[in-house]
């Protein structure tokens, strides 16, 4: 795969680097976001990889790489980066080798990580919780931690929608409380922990036409955040987030961002025209009541457009993680 020209002659001024996905779960999407952040930061000077992931779970991804250089052959090393990978990436994204490998390049090499996105894979607020919690002496927060441990991503929606009228207030209710009183803290990470949780609880209610949609709000605040922390970042999310133009009349985070940092961002979309298509069909208007799919794409089906990317690279073929589709099938039948 080919570096794409914006990247191999990227203009100076340039602070963002948005890489965007048409799919998740692609070896060749990671593979070459993998190889555009190497060339980044030893051409560019970019210092930080900025995720599609939550941003409560990402500290410790970070942590663990500003941790110092591990040897290619430690065994306890490998097994470090699977933990770190498997429980601080979200959306179950870091479960596989190509995350790994980033991973371990990103220690050696000095880059630092950051989640942009909700906590429990916007599903649950316990991760932001945990933040604050642990980042606040003197405050008692174990028993709305524990209330707010609702499990996995579809476990936690599927708990949440479960739970008596009642006790589901009282806990969004003690939450948005807690967002009100983090929310200004002299400690920037547990403000940005208070803001994901309050966009957790804005996600529960119904968003006006044309709006955008909480989610991409707090991943737009949160580069903004990175980049008072860093000089020039990679952002990697699915193409409908990174693209500039609104998709379906809403103003996505690319969107939100380029009314701000305009030429300093360069986006680059990514998609394939044949590989395999994970496709939902619902079931009930239960949460995650779906059946899941896989299908194939072929020369048959509609091209991703190019507006809204000043690049787009476009694989003849694609395929998915190992196990990906498994995975997914699997955790929407054990909560069905």
């Amino acid at each position: 795969m080919v570096l794409p020209r914006l990247i191999t002659e990227l203009p100076a001024d340039v602070r963002v680097v948005a890489l965007g996905e048409s799919a998740h779960n692609i070896t060749e999407f990671y593979e070459l976001k993998d190889r555009i952040l190497r060339h980044l930061v030893e051409e560019h000077g970019f210092t930080a990889f900025v995720m599609e992931s939550g941003f409560a779970e990402g500290l410790g991804v970070d942590a663990w790489l500003r941790g110092g250089p591990a040897d290619e052959g430690d065994v306890a090393a490998v097994a470090a980066v699977a933990d770190v990978a498997r429980d601080g990436i979200t959306y179950r994204f870091g479960e596989c080798a190509p995350m790994r490998r980033q991973l371990e390049w990103m220690r050696t090499a000095g880059v630092g990580f950051y989640g942009m996105d909700l906590p429990g894979s916007s599903t649950s607020p316990r991760p932001a919780v945990r933040v604050i919690a642990e980042r606040t002496p003197g405050r008692d927060l174990r028993d709305l931690a524990r209330r707010s441990d609702l499990g996995g991503r579809t476990e936690a929606v599927v708990r949440l929608a479960a739970l008596p009228s009642a006790e589901r207030d009282a806990l969004l209710a003690d939450l948005r409380a807690l967002t009100l009183r983090a929310r200004d803290s002299r400690d920037g990470v547990v403000a940005r922990a208070a803001a994901s949780l309050a966009a957790f609880l804005d996600e529960q209610e119904p968003v006006r036409d044309g709006e955008p949609y909480p989610r991409d709000v707090f991943m737009a605040d949160t580069v903004r955040w990175v980049l008072e922390r860093e000089e020039r970042v990679v952002v990697s999310a699915h193409n409908g987030h990174v693209q500039r133009t609104p998709l379906d009349g809403r103003p996505m985070m690319g969107a939100l961002l380029d009314a701000e940092l305009g030429p300093a961002m360069a986006v680059v979309g990514m998609t394939y025209d044949s590989g395999p298509v994970i496709r939902f069909t619902e079931r009930s208007a239960r949460p995650f009541d779906w059946d899941v799919h896989l299908e194939q794409r072929g020369p048959g089906d509609p091209a991703e457009s190019a507006e809204g990317f000043d690049a787009l690279v476009r694989l003849d073929h694609a395929t998915l993680i190992p196990g990906a589709f498994e995975r997914l099938r699997a955790e929407f039948e054990e909560y069905r």
